[in-house]
């Protein structure tokens, strides 16, 4: 098993070499079957009565040491490992027929293979339990070595992206997965021991609601509708509670498009339930006991510390009155203290708030000042109605909520109710948070017409409790990266491995020369008969061809044949409509003899203007645009194009240039906004002026570029936008 390759190259060539061998000896490298009569750690755990017994063992290769005829090799499967002992005396010959390798074949096993091994079960001389190997059947070939070890935060990162490597060499994560399975299964056990139904709900839903958080979207094809992912399961679940269910939860994922943190990400599991004739008081005693029954059930014990708190689940815990401790801890009266005095105190703190600044973040923000000293078990009750849009009221304080939350560690780790069943007291709420949602809040609930239409059906009292995985995380003391087993993140290929299938892996193929010159005609250049081509006239200063033939159609195609990301295409459509409706306003104000104005070029820019994005993002727009020469697009299109790019530094001579600059980037931010108001036709510059100057919305657009863009065209940012909203009214793509 000697290694004569360095690097992984090398090494996944030789182990090739190995594949080809045993292939070549009759031996399958790939079998469909295998058996095991014992797993690792039971044969060390019974071994007194398995000592001198023929057994088998499968698993993976993690070590191989050679003495001469004798080796000693770690076999590891999920238990744990076991040692190999391999004499050549005891070890049968080869066989082709059995799929058998002999003493002298197993020079093609390496380590990370999957193997079968068979034989007796007994001590070294250094007391090991091993199995003295009769025979060795290969079960996997592994053509990559495994790593030796991770080191170093660059690493972490690939732990993450090839967890299954993770898991191989590095057992104690493996339990740390085995122990979230026993924690859902727990949270399940207790649920069933209570009389609670398992019951399933959308995960794609035309409103959603439940949490404050901002939802991702995405499209039904056959319906063509735009639906979202839910945050919660609460509405439908309270929809099952009006339909005659009185004992029911949920345990699935959740999505929530926020930023990730130590103990955040977008898409997380949760388990939420909904108990018909209970009060947030009943659910908060239920949740007492649930905690010491799962951390039984998993640990073994009660008491914990994590994020530097230390808490016992069997102690008493502690009510904290949400209003009376701000006041007592910042001296912040939340009812009738003004939001700028309010602001100044978490200023003062040195806290930065993100978002949309309204009374209840800054409210929310003065709490977690003081939450995050406090180390449970609690509970947090008497949250306000106006943050709390989903709670009774409570009848002796209208302005208070029967609302809870359990704190641990200084966090929030979930979040109980009494629901409200009152239709109108559930409508106002509905609405109040529309009003935030009006004036760019994002995260703040929106309204469903047709929960309100089942409460006008009747549901009994109910309430209601949620909480996700985070309490596993924080058990761990793990961030949510290490306690999750894939983690969303970026998508990449690893360089060796874009090295290794150089030629195969491309998003998609890029045109050949022959392939781009059969094109030209297609795409619309001079000469074209097609009917939707039209006669343009460009400066002398832009390009030397004087009239020049430029098919609107042709251009659509090329985006087409080459854009094959749905939203790519839809914004491919934006913007020219946009540039092609601006010509006309631009040629007015700027006088048509001024520059090329003419509204089908200007739609045909925008139409083109990312059309190499999918195929080369990094070489977008620069490498690609001798293609575009070949397909007879003129200089002013061209420069367009590369100018929309600053980094490049060309100059943006022309009002199309400056245009499309200033024009690309709003259209996304537009689009993300429309995406929340239901359509343009319900956004107004008041709205969209408060998204662009909020960085964390749609953050991914570049202002920069905007700006530029505008400067250079001489029209204000505010008129800029006005006019693209305008525009985008009479636009009917659907995505």
């Amino acid at each position: 098993m000697n290694t004569k390759s360095s690097g992984l190259i090398g090494q996944r060539q030789e182990r090739i070499e190995k594949l080809n061998r045993l292939r070549e000896l009759g031996i399958d490298p790939f079998p469909a079957i295998a058996k095991r009569t014992h797993k690792a750690n039971l044969l060390k755990e019974d071994f007194s009565v398995l000592n001198g017994q023929e057994v088998t063992v499968s698993g993976r290769l993690m070590s191989w040491r050679e003495h001469g005829k004798l080796v000693f090799a770690d076999l590891q499967d999920q238990s744990g490992q076991i040692q190999l002992f391999i004499r050549e005396e005891n070890t049968a010959d080869f066989s082709k027929d059995l799929q058998r390798l002999g003493f002298s074949e197993l020079s093609l096993l390496d380590v990370g293979d999957f193997i079968e091994a068979t034989g007796t079960l007994t001590k070294t001389k250094s007391e090991e339990i091993s199995v003295l190997v009769t025979e060795i059947k290969i079960l996997t070939k592994a053509i990559r070595p495994l790593p030796e070890k991770w080191k170093g935060l660059q690493d972490k990162e690939q732990r993450y992206r090839r967890r299954y490597l993770d898991l191989t060499i590095d057992p104690s994560i493996r339990s740390r997965f085995e122990r979230k399975s026993k924690f859902w299964q727990a949270n399940r056990d207790y649920m069933k021991l209570h009389g609670f139904m398992e019951v399933e709900t959308p995960v794609l839903e035309h409103r959603t609601g439940g949490a404050d958080a901002r939802p991702f979207t995405t499209h039904h094809n056959d319906l063509d509708q735009d639906f979202f992912l839910r945050i919660s399961t609460e509405l439908f679940q309270k929809r099952l509670i009006g339909g005659g269910f009185e004992k029911i939860f949920t345990l699935g994922p959740n999505f929530r498009n926020e930023g990730t943190s130590d103990e955040h990400l977008q898409e997380y599991y949760q388990i939420e339930w909904y108990w018909a004739y209970a009060d947030f008081n009943d659910n908060m005693q239920f949740l007492i006991e649930m905690f010491k029954f799962i951390a039984n059930e998993v640990y073994g014990k009660t008491k914990f510390t994590t994020r530097g708190h230390t808490f016992d689940f069997a102690d008493t815990w502690e009510v904290i009155d949400y209003s009376k401790v701000i006041k007592e801890k910042l001296g912040v009266d939340i009812f009738n203290d003004s939001e700028e005095s309010m602001f100044k105190v978490v200023q003062d703190r040195k806290v930065k708030l993100t978002g949309e600044i309204n009374r209840n973040r800054i409210i929310d923000n003065l709490w977690k000042l003081i939450r995050k000293e406090i180390s449970g078990p609690a509970f947090l009750i008497n949250e306000p109605a106006f943050m709390s849009p989903l709670s009774k009221s409570h009848t002796s304080d209208p302005r208070l909520t029967q609302r809870f939350h359990v704190i641990i560690a200084g966090s929030e780790l979930g979040n109980g109710y009494s629901e409200i069943n009152d239709p109108k007291e559930q409508l106002d709420r509905f609405l109040d948070q529309e009003k935030l949602r009006e004036s760019g809040d994002d995260e703040a609930q929106m309204l469903d017409i047709d929960y309100i239409e089942m409460l006008e059906y009747g549901m009994p009292p109910v309430s209601g409790y949620g909480m996700s995985e985070r309490v596993f995380w924080f058990l761990e003391d793990v961030t949510a990266r290490e306690g999750t087993l894939f983690p969303l993140m970026r998508d990449e290929v690893e360089p060796t491995t874009k090295e290794i299938y150089k030629g195969i892996l491309r998003e998609q193929p890029q045109p050949t020369e022959e392939l781009l010159d059969a094109k030209v005609v297609s795409y619309g250049v001079t000469g074209s008969t097609d009917d939707n081509s039209i006669q343009t006239p460009v400066n002398e200063s832009s390009t030397s061809t004087g009239t020049l033939n430029i098919s609107f159609a042709g251009a659509e195609k090329l985006m087409l044949d080459n854009v094959k990301d749905p939203y790519q295409r839809h914004h491919s459509y934006m913007v020219s409509h946009v540039l092609r409706n601006y010509a006309s306003v631009l040629a007015e104000k700027f006088g048509a003899g001024s520059d090329n104005f003419d509204p089908e070029l200007w739609a045909v820019t925008g139409m083109i203007h990312d059309w190499d994005y999918g195929f080369d993002p990094e070489g977008h727009p620069q490498n690609n645009t001798e293609k575009l020469v070949k397909f007879g697009y003129p200089e002013i299109v061209i420069n367009a194009i590369l100018g929309h790019k600053p980094s490049l530094g060309h100059d943006r001579q022309s009002k199309l240039a400056q245009t499309l600059l200033a024009t690309d980037e709003l259209c996304g931010l537009l689009y993300a906004y429309n995406m929340y108001k239901g359509g343009y036709q319900n956004m107004d510059l008041k709205g969209v002026k408060k998204k662009y100057k909020d960085k964390a919305f749609a953050a991914k657009i570049n202002r920069n570029d905007i700006d530029l863009g505008t400067s250079e065209l001489g029209i204000s940012i505010e008129d800029h936008i006005n006019y693209v909203l305008e525009f985008l009214k009479s636009f009917d793509k659907t995505l």
